[in-house]
């Protein structure tokens, strides 16, 4: 009897504890919000959004919900001025950056506490990253590519390095996120549906084999013989190529591949350095396709227009007519094609150019020799000679290329106006203009499809000319694909750069951004622009982000400086030269960054040394991008009309050309001189040093003195 009772006094007080324990867990412990904030955080820099959920006792989201509980560490101002954070509404809270507007979010400290005397207060601590730590990738690119004159190296250890810092300074997490997380998703680049990346990987390799086989087929011999009989001086090619640059209006791609891959045969003959050629295909590459009327940067171009019109109440419906309003203001783009024609058509150059003009003169070197990175170019390589030079071997692929590209264009442009009228439900639809059409095409898959089906063409014309056998052709066509491979490369390492410093990483563009803001005149707001994009296309690499940020930033703030003072029209001088100045300033910044998508191209289709092409052209870049601010946006800002400022700018740069340059072949002609006085003078000392020899064989031997 006292056993049984002895179990079941047991039983019940482990009931008992049970009981206890469940009412334990039921005790409030869990934190009553939830919170979601960016993953890298940037001291003193907007983040771009904050998110809150209310959550009840057992954890779950409360929709019931619409307190304002105090928050610590989360920071909110309008237009400079701080402002009390919103309330709950139906269990969320959020906060959004909006520079347009003028708000921005800032978290302040290394933790954010809400509701800190609730017992169930909610504290995430964070991780901030120093500002200053995302200018420096691209500039640890930039500096060890000079002092090591390989970029390849600089460009691996400047994502090595933006990733390290990612990682809390872990190098081997660093190095492992650079492949996993940066060099990789580049190939793909799995934010576009058309997988925009790779599309141009394999459309460089396609038209680098194109090039392989007009090459060994005799076509572009045939072809350089044909355009020798119009360009006969370095002066007339360069005239030639600065021509097919604005031909091929556009696409900046399209221009950039073209444009190098036909004329470089021609050039390399007329003894034009790699990096003039570069240079002259980078300068009518984004220029062009910025300026015309119809390309397919006109899409991006209005829609950021009126988008930001449209959010600050002003008339959405005519933004061709401020598209085209702000052409003259591009001081930049405009000023960079009539200084290409001056150093064409004088001769002249200065800086790093004339002396790689002068040693292709000179010594017949068309690059800089023992270049590390640099491409072999196709034409350059000794290959089989054809059996037969036909110069259709050349136009039937070129001619295809071209015409399938118009087509392509018009074609997905019909497609993209199409699902466009569809998503629009109701609204007016959009009219299939040519404007139209070339903003809405799919410019990358076309050229991915046009550049294939143009080296396949190339194959048939040589095989069934007789040039070469088919093996033959297979061969250059690979040999052709395979001397796009370092190029490539660097295009990957290039876009890993840009995907390290985009927002979700190390938010470059941002820091840029919100170190320049602060109290101006409406005045300065042209040259801000300008300088503000050319920084921040430089430090990105891309001119298209740089348009997609500041755009709307610049268009706002200058709208409202405009407000103050009673004048706020859309097509206001200021307006129209600050939307210039976005646009010019992400050209000019695009130019001088080694990172950027179009400058490697600009490289590969010239066969330049990638370094040697920025360092040649940052002294000309930079050379017109003063011009375009002291003779453009400076003024411009002060009330000078664009048709004032236009001619006094090409009078500065003709005059920057006469005094500053200095003629090519006179250069090469003192460099010759010296090597011949060189020549003459080693020549001088080994014949006295052979006399003196001769002179101390015939003199006699006298004998050693004996000691008796």
């Amino acid at each position: 009897m006292r056993f049984f009772l002895a179990v079941l006094f047991l039983a019940v007080g482990l009931q008992g504890r049970s009981v206890a324990q469940e009412t334990v867990q039921l005790r409030p412990t869990e934190p009553a919000f939830a919170i979601e904030v960016p993953e890298v955080i940037l001291s003193d820099v907007p983040v771009s959004r904050i998110s809150m959920e209310a959550r009840d006792l057992l954890g779950k989201f409360d929709p019931t919900y619409n307190g304002r509980p105090f928050i610590q560490g989360i920071k909110l101002t309008v237009r400079g001025v701080d402002t009390k954070l919103p309330q709950f509404v139906d269990g969320r809270f959020e906060l959004e950056t909006d520079l347009a507007a003028g708000r921005k979010v800032y978290l302040t400290g290394d933790h954010v506490v809400v509701d800190p005397d609730n017992p169930r207060a909610a504290t995430f601590h964070l991780r901030i990253i120093n500002r200053w730590y995302s200018i420096l990738p691209p500039f640890i690119a930039v500096g060890l590519a000079i002092l090591l004159r390989n970029v390849l190296i600089s460009l691996f250890a400047a994502i090595w390095f933006g990733a390290t810092v990612l990682r809390n300074w872990n190098l081997f997490l660093g190095l492992t996120d650079t492949l996993d997380n940066f060099i990789l998703p580049s190939l793909i680049n799995p934010v576009t549906a058309d997988n925009s990346h790779i599309t141009i990987i394999l459309f460089t390799l396609f038209l680098g084999a194109t090039v392989g086989v007009m090459s060994r087929g005799g076509g572009t011999a045939a072809m350089v013989n044909g355009l020798s009989r119009w360009t006969r001086t370095r002066e007339h090619g360069q005239l030639m190529t600065w021509g097919m640059g604005l031909v091929i209006f556009f696409d900046d791609y399209a221009n950039t591949l073209l444009v190098g891959s036909t004329m470089r045969p021609l050039t390399d003959r007329l003894k034009i350095s790699r990096e003039k050629l570069a240079f002259i295909i980078d300068s009518t590459a984004a220029p062009v396709a910025g300026l015309a009327v119809i390309s397919t940067w006109v899409g991006i171009e209005l829609s950021l227009i009126q988008d930001t019109y449209v959010s600050l109440g002003m008339d959405g419906n005519d933004v061709y007519q401020t598209f085209l309003a702000s052409i003259p203001y591009r001081f930049y783009a405009l000023h960079m094609l009539v200084f290409v024609w001056l150093i064409a058509y004088t001769g002249n150059d200065f800086g790093p150019m004339l002396h790689a003009e002068a040693r292709a003169v000179a010594h017949g070197q068309l690059s800089r020799p023992r270049t590390v990175g640099e491409a072999p170019a196709i034409d350059s390589v000794e290959t089989p000679i054809a059996r037969r030079t036909l110069l259709r071997n050349a136009l039937i692929p070129l001619g295809l290329l071209v015409m399938l590209l118009l087509i392509g264009l018009w074609w997905t442009g019909q497609e993209g106006i199409d699902e466009a009228n569809v998503q629009r439900q109701g609204k007016a639809e959009i009219v299939a203009s040519l404007s139209t059409i070339l903003s809405y095409s799919n410019s990358n898959r076309v050229l991915l499809f046009s550049s294939f089906v143009a080296s396949i063409a190339a194959i048939a014309a040589v095989v069934t000319s007789r040039a070469l056998t088919l093996q033959e052709c297979v061969d250059a066509w690979l040999h052709g694909a395979k001397t796009m491979f370092v190029p490539v490369i660097i295009l990957v390492l290039s876009w890993s750069v840009a995907s390290l410093c985009s927002e979700g990483n190390l938010n470059t563009a941002g820091f840029l951004v919100e170190i320049s803001q602060g109290n101006l005149s409406v005045r300065w707001m042209p040259t801000l622009a300008f300088i503000v994009s050319a920084a921040v296309a430089f430090s990105t690499g891309s001119s298209w982000s740089t348009m997609g940020l500041l755009m709307p930033l610049s268009i706002s703030v200058t709208f409202h400086l405009l407000v103050l003072i009673n004048d706020a029209n859309p097509n206001h001088p200021l307006m129209l030269a600050t939307i210039g100045g976005v646009l010019a300033g992400a050209i000019f910044g695009d130019h001088c960054s080694p990172i950027s998508d179009t400058t490697v191209l600009s490289s590969a289709a010239a066969g330049a040394d990638h370094l040697d092409h920025v360092t040649t052209q940052l002294p000309y870049a930079g050379s017109v991008a003063l011009v375009s601010i002291f003779m453009g946006y400076l003024p411009a800002g002060f009330g000078f009309s664009p048709l004032i400022l236009l001619p006094f700018g090409l009078i500065v740069l003709y005059i920057l050309v006469q005094f500053l340059g200095r003629p090519v072949s006179e250069c090469a002609d003192q460099i010759t001189a010296a090597l011949r006085e060189e020549e003459e003078r080693l020549r001088i000392e080994a014949e006295e040093l052979a006399k003196k020899e001769a002179e101390d064989d015939s003199a006699p031997i006298t004998p050693p003195k004996s000691d008796e």
